[in-house]
Order: structure tokens, then sequence, then C-alpha cells
């Protein structure tokens, strides 16, 4: 017996020994492959884990205590890829999306924001249109809203965005870079005292341009404050604002390096109201404003002290009449402040010392009919520059009439005047004239217009413009088949000096075919003078010989797109388009001929809240006075994202 039980425990001892070593190796084996696990999960990276995000249930409103939020926003997943012959090749899985946080702190009207990020967004990946892949984040939040002391706060921060070198009159050139801007607005509106508003902002960007070895920066910021009070029927306003900018300009038409400009501007005022009898309103300001830039080769500053009054009547229904006059203690100045508002680098005006310019003028309108109304005008100018007084007057009237006509509505105004200058012996005779007309017929819907101006003084009186311009439309349907058709021409000159006009023409035309099918096709020309400024090219704001001719960008340039889209079936759409732009310019006898292409082609199938979609995108650009080979870009992508609403 003892014999058997010995036996017993020693067969029970192997069989537990054998039982530990066979748990010792399945564990080990366990281990093993949870380790190979592992490494397919390194391998793969966040693919899995994007994988798993998108097969998520939604969640509802979050609020945590006094703070109310929702978060909803699109999370992808997928493969792309881009080349080129100024950068390598490059192929990995990547991740993105975009997002929006939104709500409120105990009350909205106390504190609400909104924060949108978004990465990796692309043309090819999403509705971003960037052809590089744009991350950046936006937000913006009200504080106080409602109550006697509002405010906001607002800032955005963008990485390697997309952006525009500008061309007046045809399709842009295409650049990309860092930029950011942050914003703080105050205010105070409690009753029975002047109300007041002060608003900072800052921005700053890096950018560069394709096709060219070019770089440009540029960062500014301001202030202003502002203030308004009701005194005895008087509306009275002041202001005061300051600013400052710098920009290193790239001189992509020019092969030469970045010129560099900083400036600076302060400026204060008033201005008043007050009601007047015979339904009559009187208003006046005064204006101080002072400028201050460097660039490369000059500088140019100044002070302008500008004065303005006017006083509106209209004793009846049907007559009104007004008087106003505004002086402008410095020309010059206000020459220069036309440049440097869209953003032009302000060349050296020399119109000597001592400029100044005083307006004055009434007008006066009377309804004949329901349908027709007379005008009546004058003015008269007077300006000192270049050591000489000029003077003009100019008198006149014309009629605008509308009425129902052949079906259609038919509307024209037609102004002549009578002019008389300093420096010139007889009289002139001046016309501007424009008629519209619009109707549909049979289903078609079709509208033409015209304009033409001849004798129309501009910025100095010395100088006089003539403009023309026409256009028309078209469009019908023809069940669920519509087509549509415009065009336009435009040109501009000053009838005392040869070569200056400016001119543009544009058309375009489309078609589609109820969902099945959308295309559309663009075509724009344009020749002129143009001024650089930080983000490319403006047209010329002031009269061509203000402007040293050393400083005029000569351009001419044409563009044209073709655009596809289609949504053949439920949850699925694609669209292609096709945009090229070739100008050439002349700077100070640099001659530079200008090119850009931009290929876009996109698809995006929806099942349930999921998305199927892919893309491909193309940009060759280049200049040749940049003195290398244009660059040619190319991405694409394959991917899936999701829809979630998070909270």
């Amino acid at each position: 017996m003892g014999k058997e039980m010995a036996g017993a425990l020693s067969q029970s001892r192997r069989c537990g020994q054998a039982r530990d070593e066979c748990r010792s190796r399945t564990a080990v084996e366990t281990v093993r492959g949870w380790c190979q696990v592992a490494a397919i999960l390194r391998n793969t990276g966040f693919v899995l884990a994007g994988l798993l995000l998108l097969v998520l249930p939604a969640a509802g409103q979050l609020t945590l205590g006094d703070l109310s939020s929702n978060l909803n926003g699109v999370l992808s997943a997928g493969y792309n890829g881009d080349y080129g012959n100024s950068i390598s090749s490059d192929h990995s899985l990547g991740f993105g999306g975009s997002g929006t946080l939104s709500g409120f702190y105990y009350n909205p009207n106390f504190v609400s924001f909104t924060v949108s990020p978004y990465m990796n967004q692309a043309r090819d990946n999403s509705t971003y249109q960037s052809i590089s892949n744009a991350s950046g984040v936006n937000f913006a939040s009200n504080i106080f809203g409602g109550s006697h002391f509002p405010g906001s706060i607002n800032y955005a921060k963008a990485y390697n965005s997309e952006g525009n070198y500008a061309i007046p009159g045809v399709a842009n050139y295409t650049t990309h870079g860092d930029s950011q801007t942050f914003g703080v607005n105050w205010g105070e509106l409690v009753p029975g005292l002047p109300t007041l508003s002060a608003n900072f902002q800052m921005g700053s960007s890096q950018y560069s341009i394709y096709g060219s070895n070019d770089n440009g920066t540029t960062d500014n910021h301001s202030f202003d404050l502002r203030s308004g009070y009701m005194l005895k029927g008087f509306s009275l306003g002041a202001f005061f604002g300051i600013g400052a900018g710098h920009s290193e300009v790239p001189q992509v038409l020019q092969n030469s390096s970045s010129e560099e400009t900083s400036s600076t501007n302060r400026d204060f005022g008033f201005t008043a109201t007050h009601p007047l009898p015979l339904r009559g309103t009187f208003s006046s300001s005064f204006t101080n404003s002072h400028y201050d830039s460097d660039f490369a080769g000059g500088s140019n500053n100044g002070t302008v002290d500008t004065y303005t009054a006017a006083a509106l009547f209209q004793p009846t229904q049907k007559f009104n009449f007004s008087v106003s006059t505004d002086y402008s203690s410095n020309l010059s100045g206000s020459l220069s402040e036309a440049i440097a508002g869209p953003g032009g680098i302000v060349p050296q005006l020399d119109l000597g010392q001592g400029t100044h310019a005083l307006d004055l003028t009434a007008n006066a309108s009377y309804s004949v009919l329901a349908n027709m109304q007379a005008l009546a005008f004058a003015d008269h100018r007077e300006q000192y520059y270049l050591g000489e007084n000029y003077g003009s007057s100019s008198y006149g009237g014309g009629m605008t009439y509308w009425r129902f006509l052949l079906g259609g509505n038919f509307n024209t105004a037609v102004t002549l005047s009578d002019n008389t200058s300093s420096t010139s012996n007889g009289n002139s005779l001046g016309l501007n004239t424009t008629v519209n007309y619009n109707r549909r017929y049979d289903g078609w819907a079709m509208g033409v217009s015209g304009g033409y101006s001849q004798n129309v003084q501009s910025q100095l009186i010395t100088y006089t413009t003539s403009s023309y311009g026409y256009g028309a439309s078209l469009r019908r349907r023809f069940g669920k088949f519509g087509w549509s058709g415009s065009g336009g021409v435009n040109k501009t000159l000053l009838t005392e000096i040869a070569g200056s006009s400016s001119s543009s023409e544009s058309f375009s035309t489309g078609i589609n075919y109820s969902h099945w099918l959308t295309a559309n096709a663009n075509y724009s020309k344009a020749n002129g003078s143009a001024i650089e400024a930080g983000a490319g090219l403006i047209q010329n704001p002031v009269p061509q010989p203000i402007v040293p001719g050393d400083d005029l960008i000569l351009f001419g340039g044409k563009s044209y797109s073709f655009g596809l889209s289609s949504n053949p079936m439920r949850r699925l759409t694609f669209g292609a388009s096709y945009s090229k732009s070739i100008t050439n310019s002349n700077l100070a006898g640099v001659l530079s001929s200008n090119n850009t292409k931009m290929i876009n082609a996109t698809f995006n199938y929806q099942f349930r809240k999921m998305y199927l979609n892919g893309g491909y995108s193309n940009l060759v650009q280049g200049f040749s006075a940049s003195g290398i080979l244009p660059e040619n870009v190319s991405s694409f992508y394959i991917g899936v994202s999701r829809w979630f609403n998070f909270f």
C-alpha cells in the first residue's frame, strides 16, 4: 500500500513538472507571439490606430460645470507621395484631418470660443486649396458680448500653406510658406459716456515663389483707438492710429536680390455731423496723417492734413442737392498714400515743395418722372505742384432713365460737361454714358452693358482720362441641360500720354447636365503698368508721369482654365481642372517671360460616415528672369477619412 501511494505521488509530481514545463513553453510562445504583434504594430505605425478611430462611435455634447462645448471634424489616413525636379521623391503613410471645437463658459455672452485646427490638408486629399500639405489652427473668442465692455481675440497660424503672387487681370502665380496673425479688440459702450474701442493687430509671413530662388517676408502691426459721443445734436467722433511694417519683397521679375522696405504711419482726426433744416445733414472731418517709408535707394516721408465738409438737403421727395469741399495740404503725400493703401512700394514722388489741392463741388437731382431723373453739377479744383498753380472748372448735367422695354429692363445714364483749364486756352467737352439691358425670352436670359467716358479728370487736373467697356451674358436651360456664357472688355488711358493705356478682356462659358456633368472654361487677357507690392503687382493707382519710369513694371499676359466635375452615382463625385497663365514683364529694361500651369484631379466616395478619396496635383511654374529652370512639382494621395461628432 505504501509503495502504491509513493508511486502515485511520484507520478503526480512528474505530471506537475510536465504541466509547469508546458505552461512555461506556452508562456514563452505567448510572449513571442505578442512580440510579433508588437513588431507588426510598430511597423504599421499609427495606421491601425487610425483605422480603429474610423469605427469609433460618435459621442454627445460635453458639459463640465459651466463649460459647454462641441467638437466635430474629419480624421483621415492614407498613402501619399510627392516628387519634382527640385525636390527628392517622397512616399509615405500620412495622417491628417480638420476639426472645430466651439463652446462657451457660463453663458454664450460671457465667453464663447471657436478653435479650428487642421493638419496635412491639400487639394489632393481635402477641400483645402493648397498644393502643399498645409497645417495650422484658427482661433476666435468673444468676451462679455452684449455687455458694456465687449471684446474679442483672434489668432491664426499656418504652416506650408499656399499663397499668391498677383499679376493684375490674369491668374495669380503660386507661393508657399508660413504665416500667423494675432488681434485683440475691446470696447466701452456705457450709456451717457463717450464710446471707446481699441484694436490691436499684428501679423507676419515668410514665403517662397515656386520657380524662382526668391523668398519674401512681411511683418506688420497696428493699433487704433476710436471714440464717439452725442452732444447737443452733434454726433462727434475722434480716432487715433499707429502702424509699422517691414517687408523683404522678392525681385522675381528682375533677377536680383530681395528689396527690403520698412514703413511707419500715424494718423489722428475728428468727425462731426449735425441735422439741418430741409431734411438736411451737415458733416465735416479733419485728418492728420504722417508716413515714413525707407527702401533701397531712397526714402519717402511726409505729413498730410485733410479737411472735408459737406451739406446735403432734400426739401421735397423729388428734389435734393448737396455742396461739399475738401482740402489737402500735401498733394504729393496724398498720391503716396494712394499707392501705399493697396500695399504698393512707395517710390520718391517729386512734385516740389508746398503741394496742396482744393476741390469744391455742388450736385443736384430732380425726379422729372417716376423713371427719369435730371442731374446737374459744378466742380472747381485748384492744385499747386512743381512750383505752379493749376485750376480747372467743370459744369454739366445729364439724366438717368429706366423703363420696361421690349419685354426687358432698360436703364441708361448720360452726362455732358463743359470744362475749362488754366493749362489750355479753349473749352473741352466731356461725356460719360452707361447703358444696360436685361431680359428673358423663350427660356433665354440675356444681358448687355456698355459705357464710355471722355475727358474725366484724374488726381492731377493737368491730366484727363478716357475709358470704355462693354460686356454681355447669355444663359439657357433645356430640361436637364444648361448653358451659360459671358464676356467683357475694358480699356483706360491718359489722353495726353501715348502708351499709357491699360486693358483687360475676360470670357467664360459653362455647361451642365443634371448631376452627371458640370464643365466650365475661362479666358482672360490684360496689359498695362503696375507697381511692385509685397504680394505681387498692383495696377498703377496714380497718373503714370508721377511714378518714375524705373519703378513701373510694364506687363501683358493671358490665362485660361478648364474645369470638369460629375456626380455619376449617389455618394460618388469626381472633378478635374487645368489652368495656365503666360505673362511678359519689363522693369527698367529687364525682360522676363513667366508661365504657370496647374492640373488637379480628385474623387470622393461616401459609405456611411466613411469616405474614400484621392487626388493628384501638378504645378509647373517659372520666370526667365530668375535664371533657373521652371519648377515642376507633383503630388498624389489615396486614403480614407471619417466624419466625427466627438461631443
